[in-house]
């Protein structure tokens, strides 16, 4: 009887184990095949992180395309750089250095051209009996050319009003800063009349004055 019973435990055993087997082999296949998957899934990160840090290594020529296209362009702006007209700069002749300071003189000297110097005037003072007299070399400053050019076609006429106004003068007239000064306001007022125009002239000035 107890082998009997230990026969069936055996068998019972036995056929637990064969029982168990398919189920081993169909947990086994899914293993592989998760397996499998995570593979393939690695495969591909590692594809996709490769072409894009280094795509040469796959075959991927769009990077020398770009510096090709690149090198065309920088090789096409020389090429316009270079046609394009170069703009000489003339350098300053001495000769029209030398024409703008002559010009620059002549401005200068027609500035100064505007003194326009008067005959020396000599006249017996009034009242002197003719013991005393007044030599004086008067010069007249022009507003402009053309009152210049009025003043000497008109020399005559101004020297004749110049003796006139001198003469009359006493010795008292005629002395001292004051009378110097009240007689270049009478000098140039006449010569404006004679001019005929007003303010014609800027300043008379004495380049001589002497009383004796």
């Amino acid at each position: 009887m107890a082998k009997n019973t230990a026969k069936s435990e055996i068998e019972e055993t036995l056929e637990e184990k064969i029982a168990d087997q398919p189920t081993n082999k169909g947990k086994g296949n899914k293993t592989l095949i998760m397996m499998g998957g995570v593979v393939l899934i690695s495969v591909g990160c590692a594809f996709v992180f490769v072409s894009k840090v280094y795509p040469s290594l796959i075959g991927n020529t769009q990077p020398d395309v770009m510096e090709q296209d690149q090198k065309q362009a920088e090789e096409t702006a020389d090429e316009q750089t270079a046609k394009l007209p170069e703009i000489k700069k003339e350098p300053v002749s001495t000769s029209k250095k030398k024409d703008e300071k002559g010009k620059e003189d002549k401005k200068e000297v027609a500035e100064e051209s505007m003194i326009v110097p008067l005959d020396t005037v000599i006249v017996n003072l009034c009242g002197s009996g003719g013991r005393r007299y007044l030599k004086a070399k008067i010069n007249l400053e022009a507003r402009d050319e053309d009152v210049k050019k009025k003043i000497e076609a008109r020399s005559v006429q101004i020297k004749d009003r110049l003796i006139s106004i001198l003469s009359s003068k006493t010795l008292e007239d005629a002395e001292g800063l004051e009378g110097q000064e009240s007689l270049r306001r009478e000098i140039k007022d006449a010569v404006d009349v004679v001019l005929k125009m007003e303010d014609g002239i800027l300043q008379v000035y004495f380049t001589e004055f002497v009383i004796q």
